[in-house]
């Protein structure tokens, strides 16, 4: 983690609460580019049954961070509803 200074916090809702959060997790993590790091994945209920999971990925300020890439990636995603990016800050 030492090399990125930036961490974004991307927020993905599956489609319905059957979807297989861990399936739906690891499909996610294999469609990050690989300029971009992964500090963790959390979970949160939403309602209804429904859980969003939010990535805390890492990015390089100086490489001009595009988090449209990890957003576009995390969209073509089986079973993903949408992502959006909640914050982004400094580390």
């Amino acid at each position: 983690m030492a090399d990125y200074n930036m961490v974004a916090v991307i927020k993905v809702m599956p489609t319905d609460p059957e979807v297989n959060l861990d399936e739906l997790e690891v499909k996610l993590k294999e469609a990050l580019p690989e300029k971009f790091g992964l500090a963790k994945v959390e979970r949160e209920p939403i309602a209804f049954g429904l859980v969003a999971l939010k990535f805390y990925v890492l990015a390089k300020d100086e490489e001009g961070y595009d988090l449209e890439q990890v957003l576009e990636a995390f969209r073509q995603v089986e079973n993903v509803e949408s992502a959006e990016v909640e914050t982004v800050s400094r580390i």
